[in-house]
């Protein structure tokens, strides 16, 4: 069977994580059948059974992404012959007879939480992928075989937006990375607390900030560190940049997890801290009511109420919230991946 996986939008960040892991998954547990990947760049290995094709005039384009996803796409992919076309990057080439799966991890077009304006530069590139990428998602939705998300939230989110039954819709949660290797019996810190973030506004940075500055006035003790680049750090929060997955690790096992972000699919950092047994401070949100569900260390307040977020600070300060002796606790798949690859490999038996 020739498989074609269409990825040409991935260039880093979570887009390049989801192609590496599904490439890694396909080159150790296939080796039987034919896979192409159409890419924008040349980031995988080609191996006996796995072939790279790298179209970086789509990838930079906005416009001739789309016109490849709607017109030139069907013409290119049949020539190659697939039996089935496998796409990583949450959109459809439309118009192909053939299988057709969606791997959907873009959530901004399906969350209800915030409606993010043009007209403000701050949220204009959110605002394109939530009102006019987010209409080519929704389309694509409708016209594939098959769509795959990580979490219930989303499977239900994508079955009232675009209308399409629940059979349609397949939900396999992601692989939380194994953390044995790491020094996780670091002692708690109670007046420490960390967030692995990134500048995007829905990221909700400013609340740590605001909540900060309500302590600041109690003249509290405490330390804040966030990955965000050294430019961002003021008096008690420190903006120390990306860090290795190791130390990562060790922060949770160290610290308070805050999660204030109002838009994920997923949220890793929460499924990681649960591993690790430490206390979240998390946004009231679907998705981290999905994935700490039943964890007795996880506390929620209003992500746009940033003095909810102050009180549960000053309460773990204080004491009153203590880390609770819970058992290493792993939510999602053992191997999301291979399930997803069974699904690619078992899409023709239907059609």
């Amino acid at each position: 069977m020739r498989i074609v996986v269409n990825d040409i939008a991935a260039s880093k960040g979570g887009a390049l994580t989801v192609l590496k892991d599904f490439y890694n998954c396909v080159r150790k547990n296939d080796t039987e059948n034919e896979w192409i990947f159409l890419l924008g760049d040349n980031l995988l290995e080609e191996t006996d059974n796995i072939k790279i094709i790298t179209l970086p005039d789509i990838k930079n384009s906005r416009v001739k992404k789309l016109a490849f996803d709607f017109f030139a796409g069907r013409r290119f992919i049949n020539k190659l012959n697939p039996d089935v076309v496998f796409s990583l990057q949450n959109t459809a080439v439309f118009g192909l007879k053939i299988p057709q799966l969606i791997y959907l991890h873009q959530s901004i077009p399906f969350q209800t939480i915030k409606k993010f304006s043009f007209f403000k530069s701050s949220e204009r590139s959110i605002a394109i992928i939530q009102h006019l990428i987010g209409r080519v998602i929704k389309m694509s939705v409708k016209s594939c075989d098959k769509v795959i998300v990580q979490t219930e939230w989303m499977k239900e989110a994508v079955c009232k937006k675009c209308r399409v039954s629940h059979e349609k819709i397949v939900r396999i949660p992601p692989t939380v990375a194994d953390i044995s290797g790491y020094d996780t019996e670091k002692p708690f810190n109670k007046n420490a607390f960390f967030y692995p973030t990134a500048p995007a506004i829905y990221k909700n940075n400013s609340a740590i900030f605001k909540a900060c500055e309500l302590l600041d006035r109690k003249k509290l003790d405490y330390d804040v560190v966030l990955t965000l680049p050294e430019s961002f750090g003021k008096t008690n929060i420190r903006c120390v940049g990306r860090m290795p997955y190791g130390e990562v690790i060790e922060k949770y096992a160290q610290s308070t997890l805050i999660f204030p972000s109002y838009i994920e699919t997923f949220g890793f950092p929460m499924a990681e801290a649960r591993k690790v047994g430490t206390v979240v401070l998390a946004s009231d949100c679907p998705f981290s009511r999905e994935v700490l569900e039943g964890y007795e260390n996880s506390y929620f307040f209003d992500p746009f109420k940033p003095e909810e977020l102050a009180v549960l600070m000053e309460r773990v300060i204080s004491g009153d919230i203590t880390k609770k002796n819970v058992p290493s606790q792993t939510w999602g798949e053992s191997d999301g991946w291979l399930r997803i690859l069974d699904e690619v490999l078992n899409s023709t038996h239907n059609y």
